[in-house]
């Protein structure tokens, strides 16, 4: 062993330098002491301990310190023993102590005067709760694992029956084994950022996605419990804010288990969806199969190696099959329309509680008129010429389907495709364990898992315009080494890998799109032959991306030594991890957005209902430019390096009070790009070497006679002179001249101290708590602006009088390729840009807590107060914004009315002057091409780039607020339950409210996952009738077999719904009152009272109407008001453009309207047959959301809409589900 020794000393002076830690210095295993007294009271040193576990008979055995102390750590979940042997002193044994994952139970024993050779048996009840740490927690047991309802068997999801944790919606998305995201949407005590608030261990070893999701999910027949860490006042814990779960994977024992087991769902015994019964339709298909086995225990080569007692193995395989439909409906152009007559076409809109009927007018691009707002003529007859149609739109037309179902009534071809599709999953995963005892001072452990999962979705017209594949890959393993370098010393060193593969591609890869008639100057530019993008109708079809793989690697080290000196035990501890991310883009084939400005009477105003189509747009071929672009994206390789160092002292001061005090110290790197492919930087004072060239034309353009009556060339004249243009703002390269590579700058600043408490106020009641700084973890990229490249669809070259790139003959100026940093600051001129604060901080919290735990019997109970408030949390800054009094200036209505008092079609803020970046070299995108530009653009400090975009501010912030409790009854006698319950409060400081100018106010409102109520109540009940139960001990093994072996179990789950978000605060006047409707009124038609909000007025609001607003408005006292248009004029009052200047202060959230709350209730029936002793058969029958409770999503809160106020009913979770299971064991 001295060359072992050698080794695990080394790993340990390497960890000390890097690592990870979890709970308790121990994570996934427990820790089981005591003090050692004699009848007197007097601590009895150098007393021989020796612990025996009863799954495996592994026995570690120890020595009493000169305090009596004695500890023995890094214990595998299970059932134990002890024995204390003392010269003098009768032999003390306790048997019956289950120890659970994270537990540190202190079992204090008094030994009598007496013989070694006689043996004293203690019986008395071994206590449920921990009387020596601040930590509070829930374990989620093996029985509950197993026994309990769990869909798609996501184990981690029940970390909901512990209180403090809220699931988020999940909308009808049934979370399954490689559903990463789903497993991991609950927040834990208000933890921000929902995953990375939260950590994910697996055998005390991180289990992590770079996003903080986790990454294995392993099979519940895989998972000997877990336990969500909660107050973790433990200087070993780090990388979280909110919570930790721990999971401990089984391992073998001194017996041969094992089982064999098959999950079953499918629709014949399933409730329908609620909007699927509304419109009579049938029940949707659902076929599931999840099917696996385990075997485990003592490796046993007859023979050869008999490793009872010290070498342990687990194996357990799972394989799902999954075909679930996937709703959606689409709108297709009808059989007329495909041909380019939309004589019969219509749509409607809902007037006064009326659906108005209006036909579609389809105006003829090619026939502007020589007046300013470039108006065009109808196509006769509503049909548009056949040799006017695009060939490319025919062709693509061949790939879409017709309508296969009635539209609805709001339009001739409104939702009128029901798609037969499926998801397709295939998964298979692994997990393997196994255990080695070498001698008392030395054991290992190691773990493998691995899982790969294939999925195809949305092949919804069965052909290469719909349909992605999507693969999920993890692949992992973990070692850890014990060295119990004597009676008070022990080492702790782990070395761990995860990874995990993420690649995609959509199902047109492949596509040959010339055939659709592309010209070949366009298809020879593509990287990939794929089928083309189009977007803004048919509900969006083609290849929006060819493929792209992520793949994430977490790699970690870690070390503990743990030493007990007296009535302290103290923890040195470290951590490193290395983070890596590589990103590939395959590349894709454009995207092409069409919208109805083409086929409108002005193309710059939507003008009334039906004006326009964009279908008849699409036949033209012609898109507009908004969303029409072709990116060409970068690859990326990212890395990232975390360290932490920490020291904890647990000390025991009595038998009745120990302290917890520990300091940590967290250091993570700033993540950088292997070949320094980022942009993370921007001055925006330095001037561009493209100023000079731009100036002169601004000035031209000044000094231009025909340009003097331009109310913005007047305005601009005054507040900035040619001699004062300058075009500010230079994007820096990281890595490149001198710049840094780092996306920020390094923060040493992560201390994070801790003290906690736990006083035992008697023998079975403890009072914890604690306080301490927990920041959880980072990852920021930089943006990769010139690595990657955006060529625009240059539709219109002089505001959609005529246009240029059409779909027959797109991106004819060519695809720009990256220029990476070659061109320094002109880098994709006319583009925008982001860059990150360089000192972001972290997301870090203080939290507090005090929690009373009480046992009696077997049951126990807890109440306590958590708050958690979270600083430094991130936001976005458009950096390229007016000052207030330009801004107020001229949106002001005192600016924007004409001599006559007819308000300005156009507000001056918004006039069209002579573009001076036209034609100038390096400048991309529509400014570049462009005759005209916004006055507003010239007056923002950095004129050419549009919007800059600051990232990663630290200024947000959120807190929360709960009282706890809970009722808890282990498994004992047949019979376990939890119930807990969350009654908090979470608010949030994270976004802006107001209009996009300087000097911004952040909201202070009700966090989005505000749900003030949650009780889960979780049991399981063993009937006790049948053979060895209490009613029918003896009965006959065939009557038992009918009556006998019975179970129940289930949740059920209460959980408020999350606030109303009102999307429109800037349109619409607030009464101020109490907008609830009293208990009883509320319905799907009228959520809350919609008359306490009224829409500003439109353009076309008339007298008769602005007369109808309540005084509380005050509308009449708006500008403009008095103001009588005239007959033949386009506007019907004088106010309509008043709003824009407005500050608005309403709150975005309101805690007295909420979305439909959870009240769910899942069950299990079981069947349980003894077929040996060791044997037995399992029959399940598991139902999700038993009473069919139908929630609905949250009303419409846009004032602007015509279905303000309603719910859609269509339900959000889940109808009822069955699914049926045959499990064997031995």
């Amino acid at each position: 062993m001295k060359r072992a020794t050698l080794l695990l000393v080394a790993c340990a002076v390497l960890g000390f330098v890097g690592g990870e830690n979890p709970a308790w210095g121990q994570g996934s295993r427990a820790t089981l002491g005591g003090r050692v007294t004699d009848a007197q009271g007097a601590v009895v040193p150098a007393a021989t301990v020796m612990v025996t576990s009863d799954e495996t008979g592994v026995r570690q055995t120890t020595k009493t310190n000169g305090q009596g102390n004695w500890t023995v750590q890094f214990l595998v979940p299970g059932r134990y023993g002890f024995t204390v042997a003392s010269a003098g002193f009768k032999e003390l044994e306790r048997q019956g102590i289950t120890l659970q994952t994270g537990d540190n139970k202190q079992i204090d024993t008094q030994l009598e005067l007496g013989t070694s050779t006689t043996q004293v048996t203690v019986t008395a009840e071994v206590p449920l709760i921990d009387t020596t740490a601040a930590t509070s927690g829930t374990v989620v047991t093996q029985e509950q694992i197993n026994e309990m309802p769990s869909m798609s068997r996501v184990s981690t999801l029940l970390a909901t029956l512990s209180p403090g944790v809220m699931q988020q919606d999940q909308n009808q998305n049934v979370a399954h084994m490689w559903s990463h995201d789903a497993a991991s949407q609950f927040t834990v005590d208000g933890g921000r950022n929902n995953t990375r608030s939260n950590n994910f261990e697996l055998d005390g070893m991180p289990n992590l996605k770079t996003g903080g999701q986790v990454a294995f999910i392993p099979a519940p027949d895989a998972i000997q419990e877990f336990r969500v860490v909660m107050n973790a006042y433990d200087a070993s814990i780090g990388r979280q804010a909110g919570g930790t779960i721990q999971m401990t994977l089984k391992s073998g024992t001194n017996k041969l288990h094992g089982s064999l087991y098959e999950f079953n769902q499918n629709n014949i015994l399933n409730a329908n969806l609620f909007q699927t019964n509304l419109t009579g339709g049938d029940k949707p298909p659902i076929h599931y199969n999840e099917y696996g086995g385990t075997i485990g225990g003592p490796v046993w080569i007859p023979k050869v190696y008999n490793g009872k007692e010290k070498t342990f193995f687990f194996f357990n395989y799972n394989g799902i099959r999954n075909a679930d439909p996937r709703f959606n409906i689409r709108s297709l152009p009808t059989d007329l329309e495909r041909k380019g007559d939309f004589s019969q076409s219509y749509t409607t809109s809902l007037q006064n509680g009326v659906r108005i009927k209006f036909p579609i007018q389809v105006y003829d691009p090619l026939t502007v008129g020589p007046d300013a707002n470039g108006t065009r003529t109808l196509f006769p007859g509503m049909v548009i010429p056949t040799n006017r149609l695009s060939k490319v739109a025919q062709n693509i037309l061949n790939y879409v389907p017709l309508p296969n179902t009635p539209t609805d009534n709001t339009g001739n071809a409104t939702n009128n495709f029901v798609p037969s599709s499926a998801r397709q999953n295939k998964m298979a995963d692994i997990t393997v364990r196994g255990d080695q005892v070498w001698n008392n001072n030395h054991k290992t452990f190691a773990s493998v898992r691995w899982y790969h999962e294939d999925e195809l979705s949305g092949d919804e017209f069965h052909n290469a315009f719909t349909g992605a594949y999507q693969h999920r890959m993890t692949r992992g393993s973990g070692i850890d080494h014990v060295w119990t370098i004597g009676p008070t010393k022990i080492l702790d060193v782990k070395m761990n890998l995860t990874r995990y593969e993420e690649p995609n591609n959509d199902h047109g890869v492949g596509f040959d799109s010339s055939k659709l008639g592309f010209p070949s100057s366009f298809t020879s530019q593509l990287f990939v032959p794929a089928a083309p993008y189009i977007t803004g109708i048919f509900g969006n079809i083609g290849t929006s991306q060819a493929g792209s793989v992520t793949d994430t690697g977490y790699y970690t080290w870690s070390a503990v030594l743990t030493q007990v000196k007296g009535n302290h035990t103290f923890k040195y501890g470290s951590e490193f991890w290395v983070l890596q991310q590589a990103n590939k883009n395959i590349g894709n084939e454009g995207r092409f957005d069409f919208g109805s400005e083409w086929t409108r009477q002005q193309a710059a105003v939507s003008g009334g209902t039906g004006n326009g189509s964009t279908t008849a747009a699409f036949l033209l071929g012609l898109p507009h430019n908004s969303n029409s672009s072709f990116p060409v994206n970068a690859d990326g390789f990212w890395s990232q390096h975390y360290a932490a160092f920490y020291v904890q002292d647990d000390w025991r001061i009595t038998s009745k009070l120990t302290v917890n005090m520990g300091l940590r110290w967290d250091f993570e790197t700033p993540v950088t790009e292997r070949y320094n492919r980022m942009t993370s930087i921007f001055d925006p004072t330095a001037v561009n070497p493209i100023s000079g060239a731009a100036q002169a034309a601004y000035g031209n353009i000044l000094a231009d006679p025909k340009n003097a009556s331009n109310p913005g060339i007047q305005i601009l004249s005054q507040l900035l002179p040619s001699s004062s243009f300058k075009v500010l703002g230079a994007q820096l390269f990281n890595g490149v001249n001198g710049v840094t590579r780092g996306v920020q700058n390094p923060n040493y600043k992560d201390v994070q101290p801790r003290i906690g408490f736990a006083y035992k106020l008697g023998p079975n009641t403890v009072l914890r708590g604690g306080f301490g700084r927990f920041t959880q973890a980072s990852y920021i990229t930089g943006g990769q602006n010139g690595f990657s490249r955006s060529t625009s669809l240059i539709t219109t070259t002089d505001n959609n009088k005529t246009y240029y790139d059409t779909l027959d003959n797109p991106y004819r100026n060519g695809i720009l390729a990256p220029t990476g940093a070659s061109l320094g600051p002109l880098t994709n001129l006319g583009q925008g840009v982001s860059w990150s604060n360089p000192d972001p901080g972290r997301f870090h919290s203080w939290e507090y807590s005090m929690h009373l735990q009480h046992q009696y019997k077997g049951w126990l109970f807890e109440a306590g107060y958590t708050h958690n408030k979270t600083y430094d949390i991130t936001q976005d800054l458009n950096r390229n914004l007016p000052s207030f009094a330009l801004w107020q200036k001229y949106l002001s209505p005192a600016n924007n009315f004409d001599a006559a008092g007819r308000p300005l079609d156009t507000l001056l803020w918004n006039t069209l002057v002579p573009n001076p970046f036209l034609g100038l070299p390096n400048v991309t995108g529509t400014i570049a091409t462009n005759t005209t530009i916004a006055m507003n653009q010239l007056l923002n400090p950095v004129t050419i780039l549009g919007g800059i975009t600051e990232n990663n501010n630290p200024w947000g912030k959120n807190q929360f607020d709960a009282l706890v409790a809970k009722i808890e009854h282990r498994f004992t006698k047949g019979f376990s339950i939890i119930n807990s319950f969350t009654w908090s409060k979470l608010y949030e400081d994270t976004s802006w409210v107001g209009p996009e100018i300087a000097g911004r106010h952040v909201e202070h409102k009700l966090g989005g996952e505000d749900r003030p109520f949650h009780l889960s109540i979780a049991p399981i009940w063993q009937i006790p009738i049948g053979r060895g139960k209490k009613v029918g001990n003896a009965m006959p093994k065939i009557a038992d077999a009918v009556v006998g072996g019975w179970e129940l179990s289930g949740q059920f789950n209460i959980q408020s719904g999350v606030p109303v978000v009102f999307t429109a605060t800037d349109s619409f006047f607030f009464s101020g009152k109490n907008f609830a409707l009293p208990s009883g009124q509320q319905s799907l038609a009228q959520w809350f009272d919609t008359t306490q909000f009224i829409r500003f007025p439109a353009k076309n609001a008339t007298a008769a109407d602005l007369a109808n607003y309540p005084s509380w408005t005050g509308i009449q006292a708006l500008p403009g008001y008095n103001y009588k248009p005239a007959a033949n004029d386009t506007i019907a009052n004088g106010i309509y453009q008043d709003f824009a200047n407005y500050i608005r202060t309403i709150p975005t959230r309101w805690s007295n309207v909420r979305a439909s709350r959870v009240n769910n209730v899942d069950a299990v029936l079981t069947k349980n047959f003894m077929i040996r002793e060791r044997v037995r058969m399992q029959f399940r029958f598991e139902t999700y959301n038993l009473f069919n409770h139908v929630r609905f999503g949250a009303p419409n809160a846009d004032p602007t809409s015509a279905s303000f106020g309603k719910v859609d009913p269509t339900e959000q979770n889940n109808a009822r589900l069955v699914q049926m299971a045959l499990k064997l064991s031995f």
